[in-house]
C-alpha cells in the first residue's frame, strides 16, 4: 500500500523550546504575522531525554487533548510522542498557516492535520483506505475547517504541480514501495522553497535491529541521506555530511520495543526544503 501511516542534540536547553514558556495557540499568536523561511534541519534521531522532556510532553497532552475531544487517535508510548513536538518545534509552529496549503501524507486519523487546519491551513489528506473518510466528513463539518482528500492507490498524486506551501509526512516512507517515486512526486507537488517536514523509521541491521516486512521496508541512516536528503528536488549541501547523534539510538530503541515486540528499530525526522529553482 502506498501512503499509508503506521499506528543534533538539541542546540538550545528545553526551557527555550517554543512551546516550553507558552501554550501552543499562545506562541501561534504571538507569532501569528512573523513569516520566517523555513531552512532545512538535517536528521535527528528520536531521544528518550526530549521525549520525556516537560516541553515535549506539554504539547502531546495538548494533541491528546484535541484528539480526545474530536475522535482522532491519541499517543502515549508511540514514537508520534516524539514526533510530533520534533516537527513542531522545528518548522511547523513558524508558518503564517491561514491561507497556506499543507498535503498530509497517511493521514488515518492523525490528528496533525486537522490541529493544524485549526490553524486557518488549507488541507488535504492524502490515504490510501477510504475506511476513514466518514469520520473526515463529520469532522469537517463539526470543526468547520478547509479540509478535502485524495484516496490513491500508489505513489502517484492526483495532484497539480507547485500545489502545496507545506507537506508533512509522519511515518510514511518507510511504507512506500517505491520510495524514489514518493519523494520524487512529493516534490512535484511542493512549490518552490517550500518545506517538508518528514519523520521515518531508521532500521540497521548491523546494529542487531530488525523490521517486519509486513509494515514495509525502513532505511538506513545511509540510504535515507542518499534518497532523501541529497534528492536533486531539495536543498542540501553535498559537502557537508550529515552527523546522526548516535549515541540516542539504545535508549530510544529500548523505550521503543515497550510498546509492541517488533519496534526494533528507532525512529528520526528531518526538514527539507525545495529549491527556489
Amino acid at each position: 500500500m502506498a501512503w499509508r501511516a503506521c499506528h543534533w542534540r538539541f542546540p538550545w536547553n528545553d526551557s527555550t523550546l517554543p512551546f516550553a514558556r507558552f501554550s501552543v495557540s499562545s506562541f501561534f499568536s504571538r507569532f501569528f504575522s512573523k513569516k520566517p523561511e523555513i531552512k532545512p534541519i538535517p536528521p535527528r534521531l528520536a531521544s528518550v531525554t526530549e521525549l520525556e522532556s516537560p516541553s515535549f510532553r506539554a504539547f502531546i497532552d495538548e494533541i491528546n487533548a484535541f484528539s480526545r475531544d474530536h475522535g482522532l487517535r491519541e499517543f502515549t508510548n508511540w514514537s508520534k510522542v516524539w514526533e510530533y513536538p520534533w516537527l513542531y518545534a522545528h518548522g511547523l509552529d513558524q508558518i503564517v498557516w491561514p491561507g497556506k496549503r499543507l498535503i498530509d501524507f497517511g493521514s488515518e486519523i492523525s490528528p496533525m492535520p486537522w490541529f493544524l487546519a485549526k490553524r486557518g491551513a488549507i488541507v488535504t489528506l492524502i490515504e490510501t483506505d477510504p475506511q476513514w473518510l466518514p469520520i473526515w466528513e463529520e469532522l469537517r463539518t463539526k470543526l468547520g475547517v478547509n479540509v478535502s482528500w485524495k484516496i490513491v492507490s500508489d505513489e502517484i498524486l492526483p495532484l497539480p504541480d507547485a500545489f502545496a506551501d507545506a507537506a508533512t509526512s509522519f511515518s510514511v516512507i518507510e511504507h512506500q514501495p517505491n520510495k524514489k517515486r514518493a519523494v520524487g512526486e512529493i516534490a512535484r507537488v511542493l512549490k518552490p522553497g517550500a518545506p517538508l517536514f518528514i519523520s521515518f523509521d531508521i532500521c540497521e541491521p548491523s546494529l542487531g535491529m530488525t523490521f517486519p516486512e509486513w509494515n514495509g521496508r525502513a532505511l538506513t541512516m545511509a540510504e535515507f541521506e542518499k534518497e532523501i536528503w541529497r534528492h536533486p528536488a531539495f536543498v542540501s549541501d553535498p559537502a557537508q555530511p550529515l552527523t546522526w547523534n548516535t549515541n540516542a539510538m539504545a535508549a530510544f530503541r529500548d523505550w521503543h520495543l515497550q510498546s509492541a515486540p517488533h519496534h526494533n528499530y528507532v525512529v528520526a525526522a528531518a526538514v527539507l526544503r525545495k529549491k527556489s529553482q
